[in-house]
C-alpha cells in the first residue's frame, strides 16, 4: 500500500474546491422564462407561433431553445430548486468525466488528469454557473470532440451519433452552429470526412421549424448585442475573468513549446477559428477552451506528467498517513457537507436583480395589464403574472419575439432619448409601468400625468389615472416601501 503524501492532499483538494464550484448555481434572468415556456410545452404539447405573454410583440415565434425548456420544467416539477442544481451538477460532471477520460487515454498520471479537468471546468464556468440552455451546449460541444478524436484514431465515421448529437443540439440551443463549423472545419482537411458535415446539417432540420430554424438563427445570430454582457468581445469582459480565460491557453503554449508537440493543422485552424470567434464574442470562450484541451491535449499531459514525475515528493519525512489521512477525510466532509447546504437555493445576484416587492403588489393589483417592463425584469414577470393575465412589454427573448424597431425604441425609451421618450408608454397601450428607480424615464413619466402606485428602494410601479384599471383605483396614493427583497434575493 502506497502512503498518502502531501501530492494526494493536494489532488483531494482539487476535487473538493471543484465541487464547492459548480454546487454554486446563480439565478440567470431568463431561468423564469425558460420554466414557464417549458411547463406550458409540456402541458399542451403543442409549439405556438403567437407569442401569448408580451403586447408588443410582432415577430413570430421560434422558440429554438424548446427542448432545454422542456427538460428544466420536467426537472423543477419533479424535484424543485434541488432538482435544478442537480441537473446543473450532473451536466458539468458529463463534461469533467470526458475530459478525465480524455487525460487518461493521454496517459496521465492522476494529478495532471486532475489538474486539467478541473482547469476545464473552472474556465468554462462562466458559461455552466446559470441554467441557461448554453449549460448543454458546452456538454454537447465536449460530445463533438469526443467523437471527432474517435474517429481520428479508429478511423470509422460516426454517422450515428453525429446525427442523434446534431438532432437534439438544434432543439436545445443555438450553440450548434459553432458545433456544426468546428465539424465543417475538421472535415474539410480530408474529403473522406465531407459526408460527416453534411449528415450533421441535415440532422439540423429535425426540428419543429424545419428550414424555419435556419432563418431565424442566421437573422438573429450577429456580432452586435452591445447591451448583454456576455456578448462583448472578450477583452471588454472583466479582467479578473479575461485572466482566468488565459491560462489554459498559455499552460497550452508553455506545454507545445516544452514538448514540442504541435497540434495538427486542421486542429489549428479550429482553435484559431475559436479564438477569433472569442474576441469578437465573449460567449464563445467556453468552445475555445474544450478545443484547447482536447487539440493541444497530447503536449499539456505530456509536459505535465513530467513535471508531475519531477515535483513528486518522495521523502519519508513528508509521507505520515496518519495526518494526511485526517486532513483528506476534513477537505472531503467539509467539501461535502457545503455543497450540499448550497443544492437546496439559488440565489438571484448583479445588477439584474428584480424586486419582490413590487412583483407581489403587482401581482395583487394589476391582474388582466399590459404592464410596460424594464428590460431585464420581463421573464421574471412572466413567470410571476402571467398566471393573473398580465402581458409585459419586453423581455429578455428579444430577436426572438421583438422586431429590431421595437427592440429600438424600448431602449429609447428607458433612457429617455428624446423630449418626447414618455409618450412610447401611450403608443403601446400601456396599463401600468414597472422600472427601476434609477432611469431617466422615470423623472419625465411623472411630469407628464404618470403617477406613483408603488416606490420601493429599487424600483417604482407607475399608473397613468383612476378610471380604467384596478392599479387605478390606487393612484395618487403614492404608497412607498422599506424593500425587504434583500432577504428574497432566491429562485423563484
Amino acid at each position: 500500500m502506497t502512503s498518502r503524501t502531501l501530492w494526494d492532499v493536494a489532488l483531494c483538494s482539487v476535487w473538493a474546491l471543484l465541487a464547492l464550484l459548480v454546487s454554486y448555481t446563480v439565478a440567470d434572468a431568463d431561468l423564469w422564462g425558460h420554466l414557464r415556456f417549458g411547463a406550458d410545452l409540456l402541458h399542451s404539447w403543442r409549439f405556438t407561433r403567437h407569442d401569448p405573454y408580451s403586447f408588443t410583440s410582432d415577430v413570430a415565434w421560434i422558440n429554438h431553445e424548446w427542448l432545454a425548456e422542456a427538460v428544466f420544467a420536467a426537472v423543477y416539477s419533479l424535484s424543485g430548486t434541488i432538482g435544478l442544481n442537480l441537473l446543473k451538477v450532473v451536466t458539468i460532471g458529463a463534461i469533467a468525466a470526458l475530459a478525465w477520460r480524455r487525460a487518461h487515454r493521454l496517459a496521465a498520471t492522476a494529478f495532471p488528469a486532475a489538474i486539467v479537468t478541473a482547469l476545464l471546468i473552472v474556465v468554462t464556468y462562466t458559461r455552466t454557473q446559470s441554467l441557461r440552455p448554453q449549460l448543454f451546449s458546452v456538454l454537447f460541444f465536449a460530445i463533438l470532440l469526443r467523437l471527432l478524436e474517435r474517429t481520428e484514431r479508429d478511423g470509422q465515421l460516426p454517422f450515428v451519433a453525429i446525427t442523434l448529437l446534431f438532432a437534439v443540439w438544434a432543439n436545445t440551443h443555438g450553440g450548434w452552429i459553432v458545433g456544426f463549423g468546428t465539424l465543417a472545419i475538421w472535415c474539410a482537411w480530408r474529403p473522406r470526412r465531407t459526408p460527416i458535415a453534411a449528415v450533421a446539417a441535415a440532422a439540423t432540420l429535425i426540428n419543429p421549424y424545419g428550414v424555419g430554424l435556419w432563418r431565424f438563427l442566421y437573422s438573429t445570430v450577429g456580432l452586435a448585442r452591445p447591451e448583454i454582457s456576455d456578448w462583448q468581445p472578450m477583452f471588454g469582459l472583466p479582467r479578473a475573468i479575461v485572466g482566468l480565460e488565459l491560462a489554459l491557453p498559455l499552460l497550452a503554449l508553455v506545454a507545445i513549446v516544452k514538448t514540442r508537440r504541435a497540434p495538427s493543422m486542421d486542429h489549428v485552424v479550429i482553435i484559431a477559428a475559436l479564438a477569433f470567434g472569442t474576441l469578437r464574442i465573449g460567449r464563445t470562450d467556453a468552445f475555445l477552451q474544450l478545443a484547447i484541451a482536447w487539440l493541444c491535449g497530447p503536449a499539456i499531459i505530456g509536459w505535465l506528467n513530467l513535471v508531475d514525475a519531477r515535483t513528486q515528493p518522495t521523502s519519508p519525512l513528508l509521507q505520515p498517513r496518519l495526518l494526511y489521512g485526517y486532513v483528506t477525510a476534513a477537505i472531503v466532509v467539509g467539501a461535502i457537507g457545503c455543497g450540499i447546504s448550497r443544492l437546496a437555493r439559488i440565489p438571484i445576484q448583479g445588477d439584474w436583480r428584480p424586486d419582490a416587492d413590487a412583483i407581489a403588489f403587482l401581482r395583487s393589483h394589476a391582474s388582466h395589464q399590459r404592464l410596460l417592463t424594464w428590460f431585464d425584469w420581463g421573464e421574471y414577470a412572466i413567470w410571476h403574472l402571467s398566471p393573473a393575465g398580465v402581458q409585459v412589454s419586453m423581455d429578455g427573448r428579444r430577436e426572438t419575439v421583438y422586431s429590431d424597431r421595437v427592440l429600438h425604441d424600448h431602449f429609447a425609451f428607458y433612457g429617455n432619448a428624446s423630449p418626447d421618450a414618455w409618450q412610447y408608454a401611450d403608443a403601446i397601450g400601456a396599463d401600468a409601468i414597472w422600472l427601476p428607480k434609477r432611469l431617466p424615464i422615470v423623472p419625465a413619466l411623472l411630469k407628464h400625468g404618470w403617477h406613483t402606485e408603488l416606490s420601493t428602494d429599487m424600483s417604482v410601479v407607475l399608473t397613468k389615472g383612476s378610471d380604467t384599471s384596478e392599479v387605478s383605483e390606487h393612484s395618487g396614493t403614492g404608497m412607498s416601501v422599506a424593500s425587504t427583497s434583500a432577504a428574497l434575493r432566491a429562485f423563484p
